[in-house]
């Protein structure tokens, strides 16, 4: 599997050894998050789905294997809730097949796989089955898999709550209860933001990073939240850029632009576009970026449905069948993008897969005896790469980025021979 060749070759990025950090912390009642100096878990994202991952640590199965082939499997089970969607819109079994295996060619899918692990990620084929069952009246079972969805993280609940306000016109019936529904996602929402988060924001927070483009110092998502309902309009202008709609235009060309047909299932989409939008930290604004994830499903869901509108059009003025010419064009969109932006084996152009990242390079042999030496328990600091795989411990920091300045008992710097030494205190220890 890439994402393990990935990791066991030291290209994981920092992220990976975040979540290793947390899941640990979680299965060992450690709640601080010592590699951005967070005071708890709950000081960025809101996560419960990390739970059931703890647990399997705890009872001793190693983590970093653990999340990325549980978020492999999560993303697998995207073409399932496409298929639905699309065999009961379409009527067919074969059209319905080939978009579900579509939705798999979608570049942000593939990049979001195989680079390190995020629980956003795993809510790809739980938000898709919620579309899917919302579309078909489902409620017990959206219920369900909204919860699951929710509890990837904490801005899911502002994506749930469009689709469900959406609902409105069509079931005029059910109007107080989707009002409800939509209020109480709002809620969550607003209390983490609002009441809980900014009690436990890290000292190496990244809003600043992310919002300095506001024109204010921004340390926490109740002041962002807060400055933009007094000043709207001026985000709204400063929207308005060739950037912008560039990564607008990028997320829809992969789909023939047929989201903008699907309109109430697409408007799950607009939280995290918008915050996208906000945001001024590198390659945000990308449809290779992970930032992007969240956004897939209604995308292409909306696609699905945006497809059968276009299907019903042409029905009505011709009595021929011009769906495979439609689905031909749309596979050949979703190949094209995903050489260009994805990030498999087949993105045979993109910046994004390169066989060296899955691959051992000069330092990799040295970097393993280097780790095998740290003793369990210490405190490390190490870039990225090799801090994944000792990160499953109470103290790790990775300079310069991730340093809060104190002591650690063991440094991971590779030297030019190449090799790699650890230094435990003043003691150097060098691996043979």
């Amino acid at each position: 599997m890439l994402s393990l060749l990935r990791f066991r070759s030291f290209h994981g990025q920092i992220d990976l050894s975040y979540y290793i950090r947390i899941v640990w912390g979680l299965a060992h009642g450690r709640l601080d998050v010592p590699l951005v100096q967070a005071p708890h878990l709950v000081g960025l994202h809101l996560e419960p789905i990390l739970l059931p991952f703890a647990i399997l640590a705890r009872l001793g199965l190693p983590i970093a294997p653990l999340l990325l082939i549980g978020q492999a499997v999560a993303v697998a089970l995207l073409p399932l809730p496409v298929y639905r969607l699309a065999r009961r819109r379409l009527g067919s079994d074969g059209w319905a097949l080939w978009l579900a295996l579509g939705s798999l060619l979608y570049p942000t899918v593939t990049v979001a796989t195989l680079h390190d692990f995020h629980p956003v990620t795993v809510a790809l084929p739980l938000l898709a089955a919620w579309l899917d069952a919302i579309d078909e009246g489902s409620w017990r079972r959206a219920l369900g898999f909204g919860a699951l969805a929710l509890a990837c993280r904490e801005d899911i609940a502002l994506q749930l709550a469009l689709p469900v306000l959406a609902l409105w016109w069509r079931h005029p019936q059910w109007r107080a209860r989707l009002v409800t529904v939509a209020g109480l996602l709002l809620l969550y929402f607003g209390a983490y933001i609002v009441a809980i988060q900014p009690h436990f924001l890290p000292k190496l927070g990244s809003y600043g990073l992310h919002f300095a483009s506001t024109g204010t110092n921004v340390s926490s998502g109740r002041e962002l939240l807060f400055l933009l309902l007094r000043q709207p309009l001026r985000f709204v202008a400063s929207w308005l850029t060739w950037d912008r709609l560039r990564y607008v235009i990028e997320l829809l060309w992969p789909l023939g632009f047929l989201p903008l047909l699907g309109g109430r299932l697409a408007v799950g989409a607009l939280p995290i576009l918008a915050i996208n939008f906000l945001s001024s930290f590198p390659r945000v604004r990308s449809i290779e970026s992970h930032y992007t994830t969240a956004m897939v499903p209604f995308l292409v869901m909306a696609a699905v449905v945006g497809l059968s509108q276009v299907r019903d059009l042409l029905r009505m003025r011709s009595r021929r069948e011009l769906v495979w010419p439609l689905l031909a064009g749309l596979m050949l969109l979703l190949s094209g993008s995903h050489l260009l932006h994805g990030g498999s084996p087949l993105a045979i152009w993109s910046s994004r897969y390169s066989v060296a990242q899955f691959g051992d390079d000069s330092e990799a042999e040295s970097l393993r005896r280097a780790i095998a030496a740290v003793p369990a328990g210490a405190s490390v600091a190490a870039r990225p790469g090799p801090l994944a795989h000792l990160a499953d411990r109470p103290r790790v920091i990775s300079p310069p980025e991730y340093d809060d300045g104190q002591p650690v008992e063991v440094v991971l710097t590779p030297d030019a021979a190449p090799s790699t030494e650890a230094r435990i205190g003043n003691q150097k220890v060098t691996p043979h």
